[in-house]
């Protein structure tokens, strides 16, 4: 049952929901801390507001009393662990829906960790405009490179950036909600393949794939190929030497009419075919379907 991502999903999320309920219920004042830091930081004031001015900056017993109080660590913790828990289940929604092709663990480790610096930002630069953009400047002086195989990956960025920032602000709710929203949306458009081929119109009216296919695979082949044959595959050349030696014992003609390839790392290749009279279409397809572990499943379309 743990196989399947959904559940698995499900029960993290939960599992994390009853965890902070349990702990916010049996330590309240936790509550406090976290709602007096949001304060701190959307007033504009910092912890250092509150120090007495008779205590020099720089001293190490203010520094470790400072480190042993509630109020000024918990926040803290809070920040850091809620942004790692709701930013780990959006890299496994990555690794799911990403080929091994265009897999990158480099990117995914990066996924993982930038939430928690931003929220260690967040604590740094709160209350000071001066330290902002001071860090704004080191920043810039700074080239960051990083390349990304698709825009996607550039969405997956901006979302963890986003988790960061709530969770150094102190907004749990928005961090907790923003991740189960996106890995929700990102898993329902990857299964349901959106977007994979554009729409076609004849005048105002949606025309149906394959209707659409039938009528161009007639005008471009000019009544030459009765029939179409789209075959799934994880792996296109060797799938098309495959099925090329089926074609030409099974077909009179047939020609390489288009390779579609989708985010999911599979591919379709389109055969126009012209095929003898004397073919068992069913066994034809069931030949292609095994001559390759490569071969997902093939489809045939009469034009």
């Amino acid at each position: 049952m743990l196989n399947n991502i959904i559940i698995r999903l499900a029960i993290y999320y939960i599992t994390w929901l009853l965890i902070l309920n349990a702990i916010f219920h049996i330590f309240p004042e936790i509550l406090y801390y976290v709602a007096q830091e949001r304060e701190r930081i959307f007033v504009g004031s910092s912890l250092d507001s509150g120090a007495d001015p008779a205590v020099p900056l720089g001293n190490i017993q203010e520094g470790v009393n400072r480190l042993a109080d509630p109020e000024h660590t918990i926040p803290v913790v809070v920040a850091l662990v809620l942004a790692f828990a709701v930013t780990l289940p959006i890299t496994w929604v990555y690794a799911w829906t990403h080929s091994a092709k265009k897999y990158s663990q480099s990117f995914i480790q990066t996924l993982l960790v930038i939430p928690v610096a931003i929220s260690l930002v967040v604590f740094l630069v709160k209350g000071s405009l001066a330290l902002a953009f001071s860090l704004a400047g080191i920043v810039a002086a700074v080239t960051f490179r990083l390349s990304l195989k698709s825009t996607i990956e550039g969405v997956y960025m901006f979302m963890v950036i986003g988790i960061g920032l709530a969770a150094g602000t102190q907004l749990t709710t928005v961090a907790y909600l923003a991740s189960l929203a996106f890995v929700t949306i990102t898993l329902g458009v990857w299964k349901i393949n959106y977007g994979a081929q554009p729409p076609v119109l004849s005048g105002w009216r949606i025309v149906s794939h394959d209707h659409s296919a039938q009528t161009s695979g007639t005008k471009a082949t000019g009544n030459s190929y009765d029939a179409r044959i789209e075959v799934h595959t994880t792996k296109v050349e060797t799938a098309q030497k495959a099925t090329a030696q089926i074609l030409k014992s099974g077909t009179k003609q047939w020609q390489v009419a288009d390779v579609i390839e989708k985010e999911d790392g599979t591919a379709i290749v389109v055969y126009d075919v012209l095929l003898k009279q004397s073919v068992d279409l069913p066994i034809l397809i069931q030949d292609i379907e095994q001559s390759k572990k490569s071969i997902k499943n093939a489809t045939l379309t009469r034009v």
